[in-house]
Protein backbone atom coordinates (compact mmCIF):
# COMPACT_ATOMS: atom_id res chain seq x y z
CA UNK A 1 0.00 0.00 0.00
CA UNK A 2 1.51 3.38 -0.68
CA UNK A 3 1.39 6.58 1.33
CA UNK A 4 -1.64 8.16 -0.71
CA UNK A 5 -3.54 4.88 -0.46
CA UNK A 6 -2.68 4.63 3.34
CA UNK A 7 -3.68 7.93 4.59
CA UNK A 8 -6.55 8.21 1.50
CA UNK A 9 -9.03 6.19 3.87
CA UNK A 10 -8.44 8.62 6.50
CA UNK A 11 -9.46 11.76 5.52
CA UNK A 12 -13.18 12.96 6.31
CA UNK A 13 -15.70 15.33 5.37
CA UNK A 14 -16.06 18.26 7.73
CA UNK A 15 -18.66 20.64 6.57
CA UNK A 16 -17.81 21.56 3.07
CA UNK A 17 -13.95 20.29 3.15
CA UNK A 18 -12.45 17.41 3.67
CA UNK A 19 -9.72 17.19 6.70
CA UNK A 20 -6.87 15.00 8.07
CA UNK A 21 -4.89 15.26 11.48
CA UNK A 22 -1.20 13.34 10.85
CA UNK A 23 1.00 13.24 13.74
CA UNK A 24 4.84 12.63 12.61
CA UNK A 25 8.24 12.92 14.71
CA UNK A 26 6.40 14.43 17.48
CA UNK A 27 4.72 16.72 15.66
CA UNK A 28 1.06 16.74 14.89
CA UNK A 29 -0.70 18.45 11.62
CA UNK A 30 -4.06 19.32 9.92
CA UNK A 31 -4.40 19.13 6.30
CA UNK A 32 -7.89 20.69 4.50
CA UNK A 33 -9.30 20.47 1.08
CA UNK A 34 -11.88 22.69 -0.12
CA UNK A 35 -11.45 20.49 -3.40
CA UNK A 36 -15.65 18.80 -3.91
CA UNK A 37 -15.77 15.18 -4.03
CA UNK A 38 -12.78 12.03 -4.38
CA UNK A 39 -10.41 15.27 -5.89
CA UNK A 40 -10.65 17.08 -2.83
CA UNK A 41 -9.82 13.42 -0.88
CA UNK A 42 -6.82 12.64 -3.01
CA UNK A 43 -5.80 16.52 -2.22
CA UNK A 44 -5.45 16.09 1.58
CA UNK A 45 -4.01 12.54 1.15
CA UNK A 46 -1.04 14.10 -1.61
CA UNK A 47 -0.58 16.95 1.15
CA UNK A 48 -0.08 14.78 3.88
CA UNK A 49 2.72 12.55 1.55
CA UNK A 50 4.23 16.00 0.34
CA UNK A 51 4.82 16.46 4.21
CA UNK A 52 6.24 12.85 4.83
CA UNK A 53 8.61 12.97 2.36
CA UNK A 54 9.98 16.54 1.55
CA UNK A 55 13.60 16.98 1.31
CA UNK A 56 14.27 18.74 4.45
CA UNK A 57 16.38 17.93 7.77
CA UNK A 58 13.31 16.27 9.19
CA UNK A 59 12.49 14.08 6.58
CA UNK A 60 14.28 11.11 7.12
CA UNK A 61 13.67 7.03 6.80
CA UNK A 62 14.51 3.93 9.05
CA UNK A 63 17.59 4.25 6.24
CA UNK A 64 18.82 7.59 6.76
CA UNK A 65 22.55 7.50 8.47
CA UNK A 66 23.70 10.14 11.35
CA UNK A 67 26.41 11.04 9.29
CA UNK A 68 23.93 11.91 6.53
CA UNK A 69 22.12 14.05 9.19
CA UNK A 70 25.24 15.52 10.50
CA UNK A 71 26.10 16.72 7.43
CA UNK A 72 23.22 18.90 7.06
CA UNK A 73 23.74 19.99 10.61
CA UNK A 74 27.04 21.43 9.39
CA UNK A 75 26.05 23.10 6.90
CA UNK A 76 23.00 24.78 8.97
CA UNK A 77 25.48 25.91 11.65
CA UNK A 78 27.54 27.70 8.83
CA UNK A 79 24.80 29.61 8.41
CA UNK A 80 24.86 30.53 12.28
CA UNK A 81 28.55 31.08 12.22
CA UNK A 82 31.66 30.69 10.34
CA UNK A 83 33.76 29.28 12.73
CA UNK A 84 32.96 25.42 12.67
CA UNK A 85 36.41 24.46 11.28
CA UNK A 86 36.88 22.68 14.68
CA UNK A 87 33.87 21.28 14.79
CA UNK A 88 34.09 19.50 11.66
CA UNK A 89 37.73 18.11 12.24
CA UNK A 90 36.38 16.65 15.71
CA UNK A 91 33.35 15.10 13.61
CA UNK A 92 35.74 13.54 11.12
CA UNK A 93 38.34 12.28 13.38
CA UNK A 94 36.10 11.06 16.42
CA UNK A 95 32.21 11.14 16.49
CA UNK A 96 31.48 9.67 12.42
CA UNK A 97 34.22 6.68 12.93
CA UNK A 98 31.95 5.85 16.00
CA UNK A 99 28.38 6.79 14.90
CA UNK A 100 28.31 7.89 11.81
CA UNK A 101 27.27 4.71 9.65
CA UNK A 102 24.55 4.15 12.46
CA UNK A 103 21.17 4.70 10.99
CA UNK A 104 19.62 8.08 13.48
CA UNK A 105 16.60 6.53 14.09
CA UNK A 106 18.50 3.86 16.03
CA UNK A 107 20.61 6.05 17.35
CA UNK A 108 21.19 6.03 21.32
CA UNK A 109 22.94 7.60 24.67
CA UNK A 110 25.07 4.79 25.24
CA UNK A 111 26.40 5.35 21.27
CA UNK A 112 27.38 8.80 21.88
CA UNK A 113 29.12 8.01 25.19
CA UNK A 114 31.17 5.69 23.19
CA UNK A 115 32.66 8.27 20.87
CA UNK A 116 33.50 10.24 24.53
CA UNK A 117 35.41 6.55 25.30
CA UNK A 118 36.80 5.87 22.36
CA UNK A 119 37.80 9.48 22.08
CA UNK A 120 39.60 9.11 25.49
CA UNK A 121 41.04 5.60 25.08
CA UNK A 122 42.31 5.29 21.79
CA UNK A 123 43.33 9.18 21.38
CA UNK A 124 44.29 10.13 24.47
CA UNK A 125 42.39 13.62 24.57
CA UNK A 126 42.65 16.19 26.72
CA UNK A 127 39.71 16.79 29.39
CA UNK A 128 38.76 20.21 27.45
CA UNK A 129 38.67 18.64 24.23
CA UNK A 130 36.35 15.91 24.95
CA UNK A 131 34.11 18.40 26.75
CA UNK A 132 33.81 20.19 23.38
CA UNK A 133 33.37 17.04 21.65
CA UNK A 134 30.82 16.09 23.91
CA UNK A 135 29.47 20.15 23.42
CA UNK A 136 29.42 18.95 19.60
CA UNK A 137 27.01 15.75 20.46
CA UNK A 138 24.76 17.95 22.81
CA UNK A 139 24.26 20.73 19.49
CA UNK A 140 23.24 17.60 17.15
CA UNK A 141 21.25 16.24 19.68
CA UNK A 142 19.27 19.71 19.75
CA UNK A 143 19.38 19.83 15.93
CA UNK A 144 17.59 16.27 15.91
CA UNK A 145 14.92 18.27 18.12
CA UNK A 146 14.63 21.49 16.57
CA UNK A 147 14.12 19.72 13.38
CA UNK A 148 11.77 17.20 14.67
CA UNK A 149 13.47 13.90 14.11
CA UNK A 150 14.19 12.78 17.65
CA UNK A 151 12.91 14.39 20.95
CA UNK A 152 14.34 11.98 22.93
CA UNK A 153 18.22 12.34 22.83
CA UNK A 154 20.13 13.94 25.76
CA UNK A 155 24.16 14.37 26.88
CA UNK A 156 22.94 14.94 30.28
CA UNK A 157 24.02 11.63 31.62
CA UNK A 158 27.51 11.44 29.16
CA UNK A 159 30.36 11.93 31.92
CA UNK A 160 34.04 12.89 31.31
CA UNK A 161 36.22 9.67 32.37
CA UNK A 162 38.32 11.20 35.16
CA UNK A 163 41.21 9.75 33.99
CA UNK A 164 41.36 12.46 31.14
CA UNK A 165 44.25 14.84 31.35
CA UNK A 166 44.14 18.58 32.01
CA UNK A 167 44.92 20.66 28.92
CA UNK A 168 48.21 23.08 29.87
CA UNK A 169 49.19 25.68 27.75
CA UNK A 170 52.69 26.70 27.44
CA UNK A 171 54.01 29.91 27.46
CA UNK A 172 57.76 31.47 26.20
CA UNK A 173 60.46 31.26 29.21
CA UNK A 174 62.26 34.94 29.50
CA UNK A 175 65.65 33.73 27.38
CA UNK A 176 63.13 32.86 24.60
CA UNK A 177 61.66 36.25 24.43
CA UNK A 178 64.72 37.85 24.33
CA UNK A 179 65.94 35.62 21.24
CA UNK A 180 62.49 36.10 19.73
CA UNK A 181 63.81 40.36 20.07
CA UNK A 182 67.44 39.98 19.08
CA UNK A 183 67.09 37.31 16.08
CA UNK A 184 65.16 37.91 12.59
CA UNK A 185 66.41 35.21 10.45
CA UNK A 186 64.98 32.05 9.18
CA UNK A 187 65.10 29.12 6.99
CA UNK A 188 62.76 29.65 3.95
CA UNK A 189 63.05 27.62 0.80
CA UNK A 190 66.00 26.51 1.85
CA UNK A 191 68.33 29.88 2.05
CA UNK A 192 68.65 31.75 4.63
CA UNK A 193 66.52 34.55 5.51
CA UNK A 194 65.23 37.80 7.29
CA UNK A 195 61.62 36.41 8.09
CA UNK A 196 58.97 38.07 6.54
CA UNK A 197 56.59 37.24 10.24
CA UNK A 198 59.21 38.77 12.79
CA UNK A 199 57.74 41.92 13.17
CA UNK A 200 54.04 39.75 13.81
CA UNK A 201 55.75 37.16 16.05
CA UNK A 202 56.96 40.55 18.15
CA UNK A 203 53.31 42.59 17.30
CA UNK A 204 51.87 39.34 18.70
CA UNK A 205 53.63 39.29 21.75
CA UNK A 206 53.15 42.62 22.79
CA UNK A 207 49.66 43.01 22.55
CA UNK A 208 48.61 38.88 23.06
CA UNK A 209 45.92 39.10 20.01
CA UNK A 210 44.52 36.06 18.85
CA UNK A 211 46.06 35.22 15.92
CA UNK A 212 43.46 35.32 13.71
CA UNK A 213 42.77 38.75 15.07
CA UNK A 214 46.27 39.59 14.36
CA UNK A 215 46.35 38.22 10.94
CA UNK A 216 43.29 40.50 10.12
CA UNK A 217 44.97 43.63 10.91
CA UNK A 218 45.07 46.05 7.97
CA UNK A 219 46.79 49.64 8.07
CA UNK A 220 43.52 51.30 7.96
CA UNK A 221 43.57 49.68 11.19
CA UNK A 222 46.08 52.16 12.83
CA UNK A 223 45.14 55.79 14.34
CA UNK A 224 47.82 58.07 15.86
CA UNK A 225 47.65 56.65 19.35
CA UNK A 226 45.51 53.24 18.95
CA UNK A 227 44.61 50.70 16.54
CA UNK A 228 41.45 48.71 16.49
CA UNK A 229 40.87 45.13 16.37
CA UNK A 230 37.45 44.61 14.60
CA UNK A 231 37.84 41.38 12.79
CA UNK A 232 39.34 37.77 12.49
CA UNK A 233 40.76 35.47 9.91
CA UNK A 234 39.66 32.07 10.76
CA UNK A 235 41.21 28.92 9.88
CA UNK A 236 39.98 28.24 6.64
CA UNK A 237 40.95 31.99 5.51
CA UNK A 238 37.71 33.40 6.00
CA UNK A 239 37.34 36.78 6.79
CA UNK A 240 34.73 37.10 10.58
CA UNK A 241 33.80 39.52 12.56
CA UNK A 242 35.63 37.33 15.90
CA UNK A 243 34.77 35.15 18.79
CA UNK A 244 32.76 37.35 20.91
CA UNK A 245 30.92 40.45 21.35
CA UNK A 246 34.19 42.12 22.94
CA UNK A 247 36.56 41.42 19.94
CA UNK A 248 36.05 45.13 19.09
CA UNK A 249 38.56 47.18 20.92
CA UNK A 250 40.51 49.93 20.54
CA UNK A 251 44.38 49.70 21.97
CA UNK A 252 46.77 52.53 22.32
CA UNK A 253 50.14 52.22 20.64
CA UNK A 254 53.41 51.57 22.72
CA UNK A 255 56.77 53.05 20.91
CA UNK A 256 57.72 49.53 20.70
CA UNK A 257 54.79 48.86 18.77
CA UNK A 258 55.55 51.94 16.02
CA UNK A 259 59.12 50.60 15.37
CA UNK A 260 57.46 46.97 14.49
CA UNK A 261 54.90 48.71 12.15
CA UNK A 262 57.51 51.14 10.83
CA UNK A 263 59.71 48.20 9.83
CA UNK A 264 56.53 46.41 8.34
CA UNK A 265 56.07 49.21 6.09
CA UNK A 266 59.21 47.90 3.96
CA UNK A 267 56.47 45.02 2.89
CA UNK A 268 53.52 47.34 2.09
CA UNK A 269 52.71 47.40 -1.62
CA UNK A 270 50.28 49.88 -1.65
CA UNK A 271 50.25 52.81 0.77
CA UNK A 272 47.06 54.42 -0.31
CA UNK A 273 45.09 51.07 -0.14
CA UNK A 274 43.95 51.03 3.56
CA UNK A 275 42.28 47.25 3.49
CA UNK A 276 46.06 46.27 2.94
CA UNK A 277 46.92 43.44 5.63
CA UNK A 278 49.43 44.76 7.64
CA UNK A 279 51.14 41.26 7.93
CA UNK A 280 50.13 39.97 4.72
CA UNK A 281 47.60 38.59 2.87
CA UNK A 282 47.87 34.77 4.25
CA UNK A 283 46.32 32.79 6.96
CA UNK A 284 46.70 30.50 10.34
CA UNK A 285 48.28 27.60 8.78
CA UNK A 286 50.42 29.29 6.87
CA UNK A 287 51.64 31.62 9.75
CA UNK A 288 51.96 28.63 12.32
CA UNK A 289 54.13 27.18 9.74
CA UNK A 290 56.70 29.73 9.40
CA UNK A 291 56.28 30.76 13.58
CA UNK A 292 57.48 26.67 13.97
CA UNK A 293 60.08 27.43 11.61
CA UNK A 294 61.87 29.88 13.00
CA UNK A 295 61.75 28.71 16.71
CA UNK A 296 63.32 25.78 15.45
CA UNK A 297 66.14 28.03 13.55
CA UNK A 298 66.90 29.58 16.96
CA UNK A 299 66.35 27.73 19.20
CA UNK A 300 63.27 28.70 20.83
CA UNK A 301 61.00 26.10 22.52
CA UNK A 302 57.74 26.07 20.59
CA UNK A 303 54.98 26.91 21.27
CA UNK A 304 51.43 27.31 19.97
CA UNK A 305 50.54 30.85 17.85
CA UNK A 306 48.18 30.88 20.19
CA UNK A 307 49.82 30.13 23.45
CA UNK A 308 52.13 33.37 22.43
CA UNK A 309 48.60 34.92 23.65
CA UNK A 310 49.64 32.66 26.98
CA UNK A 311 52.99 34.25 27.27
CA UNK A 312 51.40 37.77 26.75
CA UNK A 313 49.10 37.52 29.71
CA UNK A 314 51.90 35.69 31.68
CA UNK A 315 54.41 38.61 31.34
CA UNK A 316 51.56 41.08 32.17
CA UNK A 317 49.39 39.44 34.93
CA UNK A 318 50.10 42.09 37.49
CA UNK A 319 48.21 44.60 35.16
CA UNK A 320 45.23 45.81 36.96
CA UNK A 321 42.77 42.68 35.61
CA UNK A 322 40.48 45.15 33.91
CA UNK A 323 42.95 46.24 31.27
CA UNK A 324 44.24 42.31 30.57
CA UNK A 325 40.43 42.00 29.92
CA UNK A 326 40.52 44.78 27.61
CA UNK A 327 43.42 44.80 25.73
CA UNK A 328 42.74 40.60 25.34
CA UNK A 329 38.83 41.35 24.42
CA UNK A 330 37.51 38.78 26.94
CA UNK A 331 34.38 38.71 28.00
CA UNK A 332 33.86 40.39 31.70
CA UNK A 333 32.71 37.43 33.96
CA UNK A 334 31.75 39.67 36.98
CA UNK A 335 28.57 41.85 36.37
CA UNK A 336 30.29 44.95 38.17
CA UNK A 337 33.00 44.76 35.56
CA UNK A 338 31.22 43.66 32.68
CA UNK A 339 27.74 45.54 33.19
CA UNK A 340 28.13 48.36 35.42
CA UNK A 341 31.68 49.27 35.10
CA UNK A 342 32.20 51.26 31.36
CA UNK A 343 35.62 52.24 29.89
CA UNK A 344 36.06 56.57 30.66
CA UNK A 345 38.38 58.63 28.69
CA UNK A 346 41.62 58.47 30.12
CA UNK A 347 41.30 55.14 31.35
CA UNK A 348 44.39 53.67 28.78
CA UNK A 349 46.40 56.43 29.04
CA UNK A 350 49.32 54.73 30.51
CA UNK A 351 48.71 51.28 29.18
CA UNK A 352 51.68 51.54 26.77
CA UNK A 353 54.13 52.41 29.02
CA UNK A 354 53.09 49.43 31.27
CA UNK A 355 52.98 47.11 28.50
CA UNK A 356 56.38 47.98 27.04
CA UNK A 357 57.50 47.96 30.49
CA UNK A 358 56.77 44.42 30.99
CA UNK A 359 57.84 43.16 28.04
CA UNK A 360 61.35 45.21 28.50
CA UNK A 361 61.58 43.40 31.49
CA UNK A 362 61.51 39.90 30.37
CA UNK A 363 64.05 40.87 26.97
CA UNK A 364 66.48 42.13 29.54
CA UNK A 365 66.01 39.20 31.59
CA UNK A 366 66.25 36.78 28.68
CA UNK A 367 69.71 38.96 27.99
CA UNK A 368 71.16 37.95 31.53
CA UNK A 369 70.18 34.47 31.21
CA UNK A 370 71.86 33.98 27.47
CA UNK A 371 75.18 35.50 28.68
Amino acid sequence: MTLRQKYYGRVFKQGNQWKISVQHGGVRKTFYSSISGDAGRRDCADKVVRWLTEETPASVSERTTVDKVFQQFLKDKALETTNIYTIENRYKNHIKPVIGSIKVLNLTVQDMKRVIMTAYKNCNLSKKTLKNLRGDLSSFCAYLDDSNIRHDLSTARIKIPNGAKASHKKSMTSKDIYTLFTCDQTIYNGQLVEDYYINAYRFHLLYGLRPGELIGLEWGDIQENYFVVQRSVNAKGQLTKGKNDFVYRHIPLTPIARKLLKQQEKYRTNFSDASERIFGDYGQICYRKRWSIFCEHNGISYITPYEIRHTFASVNKFLPEWILDVVMGHAHEGMSLGVYAHALDGDMDNVNKMLDKNLTAQIERGRNASS
